[in-house]
């Protein structure tokens, strides 16, 4: 087998994870729309007109166009060159920091997790086709492409990850008689876990929580949580915000925190067990 020399497979990377971007982008904004992810060919969400081939070249294509439309010259927004050159950054990252197969493997989970956290930060869903088919790709991988995880460790991650945040939901819903964990959010921890393990569960419940919490809070002080989504209507009591009751959408702070679990594994390891 011919090994690249180590220059040439990073730029490899580099280009297909942003290529991963752009398509992430896509099933962001198409997927809760009920849209084909495969036609019509990428077009302008304000004009509607279809992207020029050499004006969808990811990455550069942002930059060259300053962040416009080529044809209604309308503002496209940043997170699509920020998922563009965040997936490149994390493909260059990985490959030169895990085996080949390892490194594919969590680059799929890296991408996924990006189109869960725009679809959630949207529209306040996490779609089931990217979540429950990442529990069955999770565990494949971390049975046959990832040695640290290891088939055993995956199992126990979905267990504890998709039935522990499953049970605390109900336990909940049951005190207060509201929903306190969406099945979206269940699903999403069970692919976590699957992927990367159940003590990439634990991390990811304490990390997200703590950015969430940091991240309502925010949103309160600042006016920008509690706004109801396109079309709907909220009861006058739902209308009446307040800091302990702001909702934010969990997904982002989850894969966020997966994110970082996926991408820096042997570092947090090391610093969590040498003290």
């Amino acid at each position: 087998m011919i090994e690249l020399p180590r220059g040439i497979g990073g730029a490899m990377a580099f280009i297909l994870g942003a290529c991963v971007g752009s398509f992430v982008n896509v099933v962001a904004y198409r997927l809760p729309r009920e849209l084909s992810i495969v036609t019509p060919r990428s077009f302008c969400p304000n004009c509607g007109h279809p992207i020029p081939a050499w004006a969808n070249i990811p990455i550069l294509a942002y930059i060259g166009l300053r962040g416009r439309c080529l044809i209604c010259r309308g503002a496209i927004p940043f997170r699509y060159f920020l998922a563009e050159l965040g997936l490149a950054v994390a493909a260059l990252y990985l490959y030169l920091s895990f085996p080949p197969a390892d490194a594919a493997a969590r680059f799929v989970l890296c991408a996924a997790l990006f189109a869960v956290s725009m679809i959630d930060y949207d529209w306040r869903i996490i779609p089931n086709e990217i979540s429950m088919p990442g529990i069955v790709a999770g565990f494949l991988a971390a049975a046959f492409a990832m040695p640290e995880i290891g088939w055993k460790s995956s199992l126990i991650g979905i267990l504890i990850g998709a039935g522990g945040l499953f049970a605390l939901g109900a336990l909940y819903e049951l005190a207060r008689h509201q929903e306190g964990v969406g099945m979206g959010d269940v699903f999403l921890i069970g692919m976590i876990g699957a992927f990367l393990g159940w003590p990439a569960v634990l991390f990811t419940l304490f990390l997200g929580s703590v950015l969430g919490s940091v991240g309502g809070i925010l949103a309160a002080l600042s006016g920008g949580a509690g706004q109801p989504l396109e079309g709907a209507s909220p009861e006058p009591a739902e209308a009446d915000v307040s800091i302990l009751k702001t909702a934010v959408p969990f997904g982002p702070f989850l894969s966020l925190a997966a994110g970082m679990y996926a991408l820096f594994q042997p570092q947090l390891a090391h610093w969590y067990f040498s003290g």
